[in-house]
């Protein structure tokens, strides 16, 4: 029980320090490869290093089922193509911390899936959070127009991404995956890596005739993010076994914190006209929708005695 424990303060440390800054990381690695390939490059590394590893430590024995593999494929296209692939694209255009900060609103997503797909009450303290904190993000999106002209197809795209990722953390803890989270994530990312890499070979010019306009920072963002960035998702993965979702998602916190460090400090990023009253608007709603309930439940207890 204790080894488990320490397994997953260490996923939760993970998550919550490496993830704010692979926003980064994406954002240099878009300037001079394509999306595509960054994503291809990315996994197919990722899932080729968990795989081996599963290999040699014989996490591979027995082997999953046809369901369980096909459950991982399921996961990993919601995940890391429909979720990070659309951020990706989108940060070509999007600056790195906003899209960390669209992103933190995640838990509201997982609520959301979780109200309607599995029937999970959703409290009236946790609702008004999710207003607050979508509020949050429409003064983010907001040029100061209107919120329609804001809705370019690149924010598009980062909600979108934001949809699937949020219903596959939602689906995800309720589905049959290999039980050894090495095996899951490889088969996760092997997949989207070769499909990935199948996609841009074919709509894109060949490797051999584009890779040598790849900057070295370009280059060192791929390799952050497939190193780093992969060890990350498996200790996404992980809790996604073994913690509520909705607890998961308590990374939003310090994520978005990061991101703006980054991308205002090194990444000399401009900040959107109402960053300061969006950015605690989505703190205050996460914080009311992951914690509100236990804050009422104190105060009752408080009053009681």
């Amino acid at each position: 029980m204790k080894k488990v424990s320490l397994m997953i303060i260490i996923c939760y440390a993970a998550i919550y320090l490496v993830w704010g800054s692979t926003y980064f990381f994406i954002k240099i690695a878009v300037e001079t490869i394509p999306p595509f390939y960054i994503i291809g490059f990315r996994f197919l590394f990722g899932g080729s290093l968990f795989l081996i590893i599963s290999l040699i430590t014989g996490r591979l024995k027995p082997l999953p089922k046809i369901t369980e593999i096909l459950s991982s494929i399921l996961l990993g296209t919601l995940l890391l193509i429909g979720g990070n692939g659309l951020i990706t694209i989108a940060e070509k255009e999007v600056d790195s911390y906003l899209v960390a900060l669209i992103i933190a609103s995640t838990p509201f997503i997982v609520a959301f899936f979780n109200r309607f797909i599995f029937r999970i009450r959703i409290s009236i303290i946790r609702i008004i959070g999710i207003l607050i904190g979508v509020s949050g993000v429409g003064l983010l999106l907001y040029d100061g127009h209107s919120l329609a002209s804001s809705l370019k197809p690149e924010i598009i795209m980062v909600i979108g991404g934001l949809l699937s990722w949020g219903f596959a953390t939602s689906l995800g803890h309720r589905m049959e995956v290999p039980r050894e989270n090495f095996v899951n994530s490889g088969i996760q990312m092997l997949f989207v890596g070769v499909v990935s890499i199948i996609g841009v070979s074919i709509s894109h010019p060949p490797l051999a005739e584009i890779y040598r306009y790849f900057s070295l920072r370009s280059l060192i963002g791929v390799l952050y993010l497939a190193v780093v960035g992969s060890l990350a998702f498996g200790a996404y993965n992980y809790l996604i076994s073994h913690e509520p979702s909705i607890r998961i998602v308590s990374y939003s916190f310090v994520n978005p914190i990061i991101a703006v460090l980054l991308g205002f400090f090194i990444g000399d990023e401009k900040a959107v006209p109402f960053l300061i009253v969006g950015l605690p608007f989505i703190l205050c709603g996460l914080f009311l929708m992951l914690y509100g309930g236990h804050v009422l439940n104190y105060i009752k207890k408080k009053k009681s005695s």
